[in-house]
């Protein structure tokens, strides 16, 4: 007898699906939306956060991006269905863009569904778990979104691994991966919090020694 989780689609599945919609050409958002198979909001936040795992923040796309995903995380606290403002749905990703970040989430996801599985069930099955992330996942975009300029690293970088985190661990009803995404997103508020009060010299102080003393 198969293993019913053997063919339950993965989200690399949903990835490797739009990819082959897109047939070369740039792609709207409300089409990535319509090929999810009906789990397109933690879906959609997890595509539209791909392109902030690099350590060098994307001119022009953190705030749209970072809105359709509030929105995203907003619906799904509320168990409202998946839907978008028009001019985020309309709003078309270059197929290059699009190309190079479906293959890294491909890549990713790949690798991250060899452990996931479904765990801690408490963090992700009952409404008030859901509501709990969704609300999470649209704090984690709200801080993707800010419009921190250098030279800060990875204010973009934590709250998208927040997010996809969080949204794969409600997908694969996975209660320590979504945990891990609440981690996340509260480092990302002392982050940004660390910015606004020390200003950029001090802050940029802080992360020099961070960083020197990961190194060595």
């Amino acid at each position: 007898m198969s293993d019913p989780a053997s063919t339950t689609p993965r989200v690399s599945d949903d990835l490797r699906r739009i990819l082959a919609m897109a047939g070369g050409q740039a792609m709207p958002v409300s089409e990535i939306l319509k090929h999810t198979q009906g789990r397109g909001l933690q879906t959609i936040a997890i595509v539209l956060s791909l392109p902030f795992l690099s350590p060098v923040a994307l001119p022009g796309l953190s705030i749209p991006f970072g809105v359709a995903i509030a929105i995203c995380g907003l619906r799904i606290a509320l168990r409202h269905q998946p839907w978008l403002p028009g001019f985020i749905a309309r709003r078309s990703i270059p197929f290059p863009v699009l190309e190079k970040t479906l293959h890294f989430g491909i890549s990713v996801h790949s690798k991250l569904e060899k452990f996931l599985r479904p765990r801690w069930t408490i963090f992700s099955d009952s409404h008030a778990a859901q509501m709990a992330a969704g609300f999470t996942i649209a704090l984690a975009a709200v801080f993707l979104s800010l419009p921190i300029p250098p030279p800060f690293p990875l204010t973009n970088t934590i709250p998208g691994f927040a997010i996809i985190l969080l949204s794969l661990g409600m997908l694969e009803r996975d209660g320590l991966v979504m945990c891990c995404g609440y981690l996340l997103t509260l480092l990302a508020a002392v982050y940004v919090a660390l910015i606004v009060a020390l200003g950029g010299a001090g802050a940029t102080k802080i992360w020099h020694i961070i960083a020197n003393a990961f190194q060595g």
